[in-house]
């Protein structure tokens, strides 16, 4: 697929059929991840593949209720939702919604540091921004690979929960989680706004 295509087509997959993915398809996916730039060429990120079904089980449960509490106690007042919309989606859920055959953990690892400490927020801030950026590689690649994908950034809320499972490197910080599969149905990408109210060019 060619790349610009790729990017218009990208959408949020939610809902995916369980065939299992080869490890190659996997391999070039990450491999796609890794080509991202990374800030003072640190690499500073790590990546847990869950393939097993018994942990894909236990993620999809947290990815459950880390969207619950998302809902229910994070969102602001005016972003609030009325108690059936609320039932409406623990259905979805129940019924499967990012139940996936994968699932990529991106997490942000300080194994060392490239700035001195007075620095650190903004090391940690760059360590974000090449993570985020191996984040979107990875989505581009899925879709270029006929497969689907959705930045999952609830999974902040719980992300202790997250780690037992995980069981991630010390000194990692968990970014985002990632289902990834073949999409159960088509769906269309959600408009953008215009460039105008967007960009100014100066």
């Amino acid at each position: 697929m060619d790349l610009f295509d790729a990017i218009n087509v990208r959408k949020s997959v939610r809902w995916f059929k369980q065939d299992p993915l080869d490890e190659s398809t996997i391999r070039k996916i990450l491999e796609a991840g890794t080509r991202a730039p990374t800030a003072m060429a640190m690499e500073q990120w790590f990546f847990v593949v869950i393939k097993d079904s018994k942990m894909g089980k236990k993620i999809w449960e947290l990815l459950k209720k880390a969207h619950i509490y998302y809902y229910t106690k994070a969102r602001a007042r005016s972003k609030s939702i009325d108690q059936r919309t609320l039932k409406k989606l623990r259905e979805r859920l129940d019924q499967g919604m990012y139940r996936a055959p994968v699932y990529i953990a991106a997490f942000l690892r300080f194994s060392q540091r490239g700035l001195r400490k007075d620095y650190s927020h903004i090391e940690e801030m760059w360590g974000i921004e090449s993570v985020s950026a191996a984040i979107e590689n990875i989505s581009l690649a899925a879709t270029a690979l006929g497969l689907g994908t959705c930045w999952i950034g609830v999974v902040n809320f719980l992300e202790e929960e997250f780690n037992k499972v995980l069981g991630p490197p010390e000194g990692c910080r968990l970014i985002a989680v990632l289902p990834l599969g073949i999409p159960l149905k088509r769906t269309n990408p959600r408009p953008r706004k215009e460039l105008d109210e967007v960009v100014r060019i100066v």
